[in-house]
């Protein structure tokens, strides 16, 4: 199995119980694994997985793009599903809203022997905050 297609099963599908999700996030990430410059142990990265699922019913990814290089796979994205769950977020926790919400990722992997040592992660996390109404645009003034 190809990994974008191991990585889509992996973070969709229901996370199995710690010792199976262990061996099969480990088949596809290194323990650990640096996000966005900061090592991640396995175990959190699968509480992560687990969390995004409880936030989200019908959770499911589109590819848009991927482009390969020597040692490093980007991919684009859109990550959809319906808000059914508490979500954690830097702005606090987002309660459930039953919203149906999409939101463009960009992932570089960085590949060492067939696995993902190291991901730069940029999700539109602003775009998501506002379809979950957690933020609100500014409302432009009128000018005199």
């Amino acid at each position: 199995m190809r990994l974008v297609e191991r990585l889509v099963r992996l973070w969709t599908e229901p996370v199995a119980a710690p010792a199976e999700a262990l061996a099969a996030f480990g088949e596809a990430y290194t323990n650990p694994v640096s996000i966005n410059g900061v090592d991640v142990p396995l175990v959190d990265l699968i509480a992560r997985a687990r969390g995004l699922q409880r936030a989200f019913a019908d959770l499911r990814i589109e590819l848009i793009e991927q482009i390969e290089a020597l040692g490093r796979l980007v991919i684009v994205f859109w990550q959809r599903g319906r808000h059914v769950g508490p979500l954690e977020t830097l702005l606090g926790e987002i309660n459930p809203t039953g919203r149906e919400v999409e939101i463009r990722v960009i992932d570089v992997l960085s590949i060492t022997e067939g696995r993902i040592s190291a991901i730069q992660v940029v999700p539109d996390n602003l775009a998501l905050a506002m379809q979950l109404g957690a933020v609100q645009p500014v409302q432009a003034r009128d000018s005199p």
